[in-house]
């Protein structure tokens, strides 16, 4: 009933979308823009481009249908204009009311003033004054709608001159552009067809450099190191195209930069071209200026000085204090201001040079164990609260110097290099304390150096919060909401700590499925967590450490209580991480060695509970479903991610795309196998402190690419794969925390949570079959094209594959091992559509998946459109093989049985991936 409530729905929203005339608010004599026809002549022109030139775009289309401009043309211009006037007339009324009562009220306030002898009175003031109030039609109109592009022969004709330009540019200068427009009179459409012709390319043959030795040395450098794979300078053998011409003096002044020049931009290299029209050929000759600085004896007027390299001279820490509370001290610090630039002054002043040479550089240099680095010098001015600390008041720094010296790349006396700039405002960034981070170089007149000031103000140090989450995690509904504490410096170094409680009720799937599954709020969650989060390798001092990875420790502590009507699970956790930063591309976690996670899962069970697992006797619902002791002793990940990579000096993004990769490795139980024969022993199992411990190997990808396109739509592509290896003292079976599931809003969305696979095993003929399926093995993927339906509203069209597998076969549910020679078989197939309300903080998703194949029925229902292929219904195949194996009827089979290729409805916050 709901699914043809749907359909109906759907189909009369398509048939009044499809009745609206496209060229209902197109003026009479104007004609509506149907489409740009562009016609090119040669495969080097990118198509991409030369659209992009034209200065009409057509309407924007949905999967094919102009959808916002029929939802423009389906609501009454007219009809709004009505509309809004009943409602500005209301609204007049109502404000002349107010301003009446308004008067009478101040009537009587100045009466009463009067009679007191005062000389003022409270006035009472209308506020709301200015109509600006949105209709529902309007906004559905004006919003989510997109009014007609009218065509513009002037445009047009602006278009051809561009794209004219365009060819020069690109190096055609022998080129034509020609315009058409066709116009439909019966429809009043218009489609103007622009015609490149591109000629013969002037094409770049030998490149010149004329500038002063210094920066030719430097541009030859990046010349070897950016040579086309047969050897030749990297503008060789390339199109005469200003647009690339321009990207290379870009790359080659951001090299400067990076090679100790300071201030040298692509606006100095300039270039002559010599142009041979019988060889197309172009001889270029690149000019390298000097340096433009102003006159010292007269700063208005500029003169020229050749480059030259740049060294630091100090290193200056600026920490403004901008949170003390006493007004007082705040006046004093603004009273000095040596050295605030638009921000708070600072009156102390620290010179940090507590840092030694390392081993290796003391012995090169043969200097003392305590002779301080002169590269990791810097000065830290600074205010604060002042404290009485030895029979005087003075203020501290409210961050260590020696973190602050971590972050710095442009170290006291080495070379100025603009990646090192741009290294250390992302590492300050990283520390997450800071609410402002103004980084300031300033040139020592007269010299090659400048000096390096960070002008650096504290967020909110401590803060409460209380954060309500509506959560979809695997398709399972869930509210809470916790009570958070958090502490971002908390001994002067950074540290942040943050303390939480909290707890909520989450909709988790029956355990034994009975056709009938109710999606209810039936388990409850509550519990504290603890988490401590450093620089540095604790224990390990933070300023023994190199700058390069950035490592931070993280450790956590939690608690959570469980609570449903069959059970009651306790969960301790522990975990001590380390975490590398690399670059802006990539991010290590390993945790610590042999101590990575401790954990520790306690369940009661009620009786009733206990019968139905005992009457079931599976192996992989009683682990599921008692005690478990992990000590993890190794993990590790890795994480990749292009979306901040500077694409520079001839690199090239794959697909133009952005990627996203996360592999992480888990190994448990090896550290204590280690001690087993001093152990005690329970059922075969060897025990530490009296628990069953458990012992495996496990490896999960995920790999996530997403390609942009400039009509706001996107393709996204995820492939996931995993598997452990349960072995020695786990007894074949993996820890219920650490196996995979199938289907839900984040998976494979054709199926209900945690409901798929696992393999080819035929649930839908097991009277014992479970809501929840888990496994040791996974492998699958999504593809999604993403389009805009709106500012704020989004819609999908997507397909899932994959499945679940068990590393060995269990009996209870056979043909759920994974086999080299069959597992492709058996990835299940889903498609569906979806639409996301996108509003910048979060997402609400509703994606409506159905299943296209199913690897668990029989070969003549494998297929939803089977009947398109084959005479046999296969939906009468499904039941039939069910009265093959119970022998019963086919009325009584439908009552037993699931309805086969159930579309599935998924909600979610945030996109799948």
């Amino acid at each position: 009933m709901f699914g043809s409530a749907k359909l109906t729905t759907t189909l009369v929203l398509v048939l009044i979308l499809s009745a609206c005339n496209l060229t209902r608010n197109v003026p009479e004599g104007k004609y509506l823009l149907a489409k740009n026809k562009i016609v090119l002549d040669n495969d080097a022109i990118d198509l991409d481009n030369v659209t992009a030139i034209v200065r009409q775009q057509p309407n924007q289309k949905t999967a094919g249908m102009r959808i916002k401009l029929r939802i423009y043309n389906m609501v009454d211009t007219n009809y709004i204009n009505k509309s809004k006037a009943k409602s500005f007339t209301k609204f007049n009324k109502r404000l002349i009311k107010k301003r009446a009562r308004a008067l009478k009220v101040n009537q009587r306030r100045i009466e009463r003033a009067r009679k007191k002898g005062k000389g003022f009175y409270t006035e009472k003031i209308v506020k709301d004054t200015t109509y600006s109030k949105v209709l529902f039609s309007e906004r559905i109109k004006y919003k989510f709608g997109q009014k007609p592009i009218v065509f513009d022969s002037i445009l047009f004709n602006k278009s051809v001159q561009q794209l004219g330009f365009f060819l020069k540019k690109s190096g055609y200068y022998y080129g034509s552009v020609t315009g058409k427009v066709e116009y439909n009179e019966k429809k009043r459409l218009a489609i103007p067809t622009y015609t490149l012709k591109t000629g013969p390319v002037y094409m770049i043959d030998t490149v010149r450099v004329i500038g002063q030795k210094l920066i030719r040395e430097i541009y030859n450098d990046y010349v070897r190191k950016h040579k086309t794979q047969f050897g030749e300078h990297p503008l060789s053998g390339k199109p005469f195209d200003v647009y690339y011409l321009d990207e290379f003096r870009e790359n080659v002044a951001k090299y400067m930069r990076d090679e100790n020049i300071y201030k040298f931009y692509s606006s100095t290299i300039s270039y002559v071209a010599d142009t041979f029209k019988s060889a197309m050929k172009v001889n270029i000759t690149l000019r390298f200026e000097d340096r433009f600085i102003p006159s010292p004896n007269n700063p208005d007027s500029l003169i020229k000085v050749p480059f030259q390299p740049y060294y630091i001279n100090d290193v200056y820490f600026h920490l403004a204090d901008t949170l003390i509370s006493n007004s007082k001290d705040r006046k004093k610090f603004d009273a000095k201001d040596p050295n605030s630039i638009q921000f708070m002054s600072t009156f102390d002043t620290i010179r940090y040079a507590e840092l030694p040479y390392n081993p290796d550089k003391r012995k090169e240099l043969k200097v003392g164990k305590n002779v301080p680095d002169p590269f990791r010098m810097t000065i830290l001015t600074y205010n604060g609260k002042l404290v009485e600390r030895k029979g005087k008041k003075q203020a501290i720094p409210w961050l260590n110097p020696g973190i602050l010296e971590l972050q710095n790349y442009l170290e006291h006396t080495n070379k100025y290099k603009e990646y090192y700039f741009d290294r250390s405002y992302r590492s300050l960034n990283q520390l997450g304390v800071f609410a402002t981070i103004k980084p300031i170089l300033v040139e020592i007149p007269g010299t090659n150096k400048v000096d390096v000031h960070y002008f650096l103000e504290p967020t909110k140090k401590q803060s409460f919060a209380v954060e309500p989450k509506f959560t979809t995690s695997f398709g399972l509904l869930g509210v809470n909401a916790s009570l958070n504490y958090t502490n971002k410096n908390l001994f002067r170094g950074a540290q942040k700590l943050t303390l939480a409680f909290g707890g909520g009720f989450e909709s988790q799937p029956q355990v034994f499925e009975d056709n009938t599954t109710k999606r209810t709020f039936n388990t409850f969650e509550i519990g504290p967590s603890l988490k401590y989060d450093t620089p540095g390798l604790f224990p390990i001092p933070v300023t023994l450490m190199g700058k390069r990875q950035k490592p931070r420790t993280v450790m956590t502590l939690a608690y959570n209580f469980e609570n449903r009507d069959i059970f009651n699970r306790r969960v301790f956790q522990f975990n001590y991480m380390w975490k590398f930063f690399v670059g802006k591309t990539q991010i290590f976690q390993m945790g610590l060695p042999t101590t990575s996670v401790i954990k520790f899962v306690n369940i009661t069970k009620s009786q009733s509970f206990i019968d139905q697992l005992n009457q079931i006797n599976d192996p992989f619902l009683n682990n599921t479903y008692s005690n478990q002791f992990i000590w993890q002793d190794f993990k590790f990940s890795w994480e990749f991610n292009n979306k901040d990579k500077d694409f520079r000096n001839g690199d090239k993004r794959f697909l133009n795309a952005s990627i996203y990769y996360i592999a992480s490795l888990d190994a448990a139980g090896n550290t204590l196998s280690l001690f087993k024969s001093r152990q005690d022993t329970l059922d075969g199992q060897a025990l530490f402190n009296g628990l069953a411990y458990a012992q495996f190997v496990r490896l999960d990808n995920q790999y996530i690419i997403s390609r942009k396109f400039k009509n706001k739509t996107s393709l996204h592509l995820r492939l996931n794969g995993g598997g452990g290896i349960p072995y020695g003292n786990s007894r074949r079976l993996m820890p219920y925390d650490y196996s995979f599931f199938g289907g839900g809003s984040n998976d494979n969305r054709g199926w209900r949570a945690r409901a798929l696979g696992p393999g080819a095993y035929q649930y839908h003929l097991d009277t014992n079959r479970l809501a929840t399926q888990i496994a040791d093995i996974r492998l699958g993927g999504s593809l999604e094209y993403r389009f805009s339906l709106g500012s704020s509203l989004k819609g999908a069209v997507f397909t899932d594959f994959g499945n679940i597998w068990t590393y060995r076969e269990d009996q209870s549910r056979l043909g759920s091992q994974f086999k080299l020679n069959s597992f492709y078989k058996e990835f299940a197939v889903a498609a569906g559509v979806g639409i996301r309300m996108d509003l910048d903080f979060f997402v609400v998703r509703l994606d409506f998946g159905f299943p296209i194949y199913n690897p668990a029925l029989g070969k003549d229902a494998h297929w939803v459109f089977q009947d398109l292929f084959t005479k046999t219904n296969f939906r009468q195949s499904y039941y039939q093989e069910g009265m093959d194996y119970w022998g019963k009827t086919l009325e009584e089979v439908k009552a037993i049985m699931p309805k086969p290729f159930r579309p599935t409805i998924n909600f979610g916050i945030g996109y799948p991936f």
